[in-house]
């Protein structure tokens, strides 16, 4: 039975994954957030406290509004508090000037009721007896009333409220500083919660940004061919900042407004049950709107990212190309582009901000209607069933804004986090796509094969090669066998298939069918570092990497890092005076000494400070350091002037004899200078993607028509 095969990459490419609904992808992002779950704990430890001191400060609003409302003190306040406790009554709130009478206003379950007590009842004692421990028994008429043991913490309480003062604007004084004092400490611990929270999220997405690049660095290349590197670009720092945000939500207000909300919601069920739980049966209702527009805005922020990413494929085009635009005079034209598409991303803006300015609107009216509705009930407890104080009231109120305040915050939070989870996806598409596999004959269960240094040959077995998307062969069944040390120029009209064929060989694409065999080994099979390690390649195209002059020549090398202009290693030397060497090897030598900083000069910008013919012998020189047993060199003087060409042509001649020498180095070369080809020990010419002729310069003018046209007609005519 036959093993089933991968299927070809461009179509694992294609496939776009399946969207999550929900918050699905930003949960996934939340696992990066794991190594940095120390700072995550402190910063919740951190919430606790913030809550728990904001509730604190609500609990002393209670005896603020007995002082405010009653002329009271806090050691009766609290004397009141421990005898009802006790007894299981509610008492009038008498003034403290009168606090030898104390008259039942409610009966709940407890020893008065089971002592027969009714409402109206005076009872024979002060509320400092009824709250002293020493007395735990209460003549009533014909009863005894056996009194609870008080609190745990009635002693130290009544202890502590004792030592107030008795005027009512010192007591407030002193209340209010605790407030103000518990205000001080719930701030210095919110510094530490944000900050901390800040710290976890700015390392995630630090994590998630290097894995993402160093992902797509090993994606295949037929990505960029479809996508470009704008895209790329945009999820790496739009959709990431996006992302960064994100965290910072979660791990801040998703903490803290939860935290500070359950425990306003706590006192409030303390104080009341009845009336608090009316408010909860109303939450879902908020819950659905806050998940309604959530929607809306995580639709609006995904094709806005997209169009961000299509914004910043047009900036890279049009910029990176801004000679060809000014000579063609096409400015109107670009502009227009470029309005079209900012006319696209700003409807999505606007879309996302309608979504957004009507979350807080919506909500705040729902919450009015809520308030108005429990209003209504609270006055009902207070003014007809007397069930409630006016004062409990008024702090259920307060925590019913501490609470609002909370939610109002997460309504904000969900839509910022469905912002987040857009950008998650967008970076996730990347990272579930599959990177370039090291080995697809050997098996999923068989490690790749690690290749020797080139001993015998290369062959291209029966090779041919499509582009993804494309159903036209650029490559059809070329087959082509080429020994160690053999110098093999190909030639051919623009488009037959050179370039491709050759892209083959380092595995930058995987051939439709064939093969293509280093030492008899399926390159499929061997792993990319033991494959690659064994290629230098000199493109149309001179890349230059920010760095300096001469870490751009050992670009790739392990201790590149090191050429420093104060290196003073034995290493640093060493691999310096190799650069040297190479640079002049390829005729950059008295370039690079003629700038200030010489090989110490600093390259940004993709090298604009330089020509094109120093850029593509800086490149040579990047081979030359190399030493690699493989060696391409893809019309490496294609698009320079006339002196460049001749001194790149000197370097790449002297390449070439040095390769051809000591028959060690295996060179391909795509070349339409006469001088290369006649180096050459063998001449391929290609056309429409197939071999059809191979051999000397003076057998293929005698024996290929197509060679015989590309010396009359192209520029390989022997130079003058």
């Amino acid at each position: 039975m036959n093993k089933p095969t991968d299927p070809p990459s461009s179509q694992v490419l294609a496939a776009t994954p399946p969207r999550k609904k929900g918050l699905g992808s930003f949960f996934r992002a939340v696992r990066f957030i794991g190594p940095y779950r120390r700072l995550m704990v402190i910063s919740i430890i951190c919430a606790v406290f913030v809550g728990a001191t904001g509730t604190a400060g609500l609990t002393m609003l209670l005896p603020i509004m007995r002082i405010l409302l009653n002329e009271d003190t806090v050691a009766h306040y609290v004397d009141r508090a421990v005898a009802e406790k006790r007894l299981g009554v509610v008492l009038a709130e008498e003034p403290a000037d009168v606090s030898g009478v104390v008259r039942v206003v409610r009966v709940n379950a407890g020893p008065a009721k089971s002592a027969g007590v009714t409402p109206g009842t005076v009872l024979p004692a002060t509320l400092s007896q009824l709250a002293d421990p020493a007395t735990t028994t209460l003549p009533v008429a014909s009863a005894i009333i056996v009194l609870k043991p008080p609190p745990w913490y009635a002693e130290p309480l009544r202890n502590l409220a004792a030592r107030l003062p008795v005027n009512p604007v010192k007591t407030l004084a002193v209340l209010l500083g605790f407030v103000l004092g518990l205000a001080v400490v719930a701030n210095c611990f919110r510094f530490f919660q944000e900050h901390y929270a800040d710290m976890a999220a700015f390392g995630a997405v630090f994590d998630i940004r290097r894995r993402t690049y160093d992902h797509v660095l090993h994606l295949p290349l037929e990505y960029y061919g479809t996508r470009g590197t704008s895209d790329v670009t945009s999820r790496l720092v739009s959709d990431c900042a996006n992302l960064q945000e994100g965290f910072r939500l979660l791990l801040g207000q998703s903490v803290q407004a939860p935290i500070t909300a359950s425990m306003a919601l706590g006192l409030a069920l303390w104080i009341d049950w009845r009336l608090t739980a009316f408010i909860i049966v109303c939450a879902p209702v908020m819950v659905a709107v806050i998940r309604k527009f959530g929607k809306k805005i995580r639709r609006a922020t995904r094709a806005a990212l997209e169009k961000n990413a299509k914004m910043l494929a047009q900036l890279e085009a049009s910029l990176t190309g801004v000679r060809v635009v000014k000579a063609a005079h096409a400015e109107r034209h670009e502009r227009r582009r470029y309005t079209s598409i900012m006319r696209e991303f700003l409807e999505q803006q606007r879309r996302m901000s309608r979504a957004e300015a009507l979350t807080t609107p919506t909500m705040e009216t729902l919450t009015l209607m809520v308030v108005s509705v429990v209003v209504l009930v609270a006055a009902y407890l207070v003014l007809v069933d007397r069930s409630l104080e006016l004062g409990s009231f008024f702090l259920i109120m307060a925590c019913l804004v501490a609470m609002g305040e909370s939610l109002r915050r997460l309504s904000k939070l969900n839509n910022l986090l469905q912002r987040s989870n857009a950008a998650a996806t967008r970076v996730f598409e990347i990272l579930d796509l599959p990177t370039e596999r090291p080995r697809v004959l050997a098996g999923d269960n068989a490690r790749p094969v690690k290749l020797d240094t080139l001993r015998e040959g290369i062959v291209f077995d029966n090779i041919s090669f499509a582009y993804p998307g494309t159903d036209a062969l650029a490559v059809a069944g070329v087959t082509l066998e080429v020994p160690k040390g053999r110098v093999v120029a190909i030639v051919g009209r623009n488009g037959s298939g050179k370039t491709t064929l050759l892209a083959l060989l380092p595995r930058y694409y995987d051939p439709t069918s064939g093969r293509v065999l280093v030492d008899g080994v399926d390159i499929k099979s061997a792993s990319l570092p033991s494959l690659r390690g064994q290629i230098s390649v000199v493109t149309q195209e001179s890349i230059i990497f920010p760095g300096t002059v001469a870490q751009n020549i050992a670009y790739g090398h392990p201790y590149a890092h090191l050429l420093t202009e104060n290196a003073t290693s034995e290493t640093a030397k060493q691999l310096m005076s190799e650069v040297v060497a190479a640079a002049k090897k390829a005729f950059a030598n008295d370039f690079i000494t003629a700038k200030p900083q010489g090989y110490h000069t600093p390259l940004e910008g993709l090298g604009a400070q330089l020509s094109g013919g120093q850029k593509q012998r800086l490149c040579i020189a990047r081979a030359i350091l190399r030493n690699a047993p493989i060696l391409i060199l893809d019309e490496a003087t294609s698009q320079v002037d006339a002196e460049s060409e001749h001194l790149i042509q000197q370097a790449i001649d002297g390449l070439m004899r040095e390769a051809h020498a000591d028959h060690r180095t295996t060179t391909f070369v795509i070349a339409h200078r006469f001088s290369t080809i006649l180096s050459a020990d063998e001449i391929v010419v290609m056309d429409q993607g197939r071999v059809v002729a191979r051999g000397t310069h003076k057998h293929l003018l005698d024996s290929s028509e197509v060679y015989q046209q590309l010396y009359e007609r192209q520029i390989m005519r022997p130079e003058s």
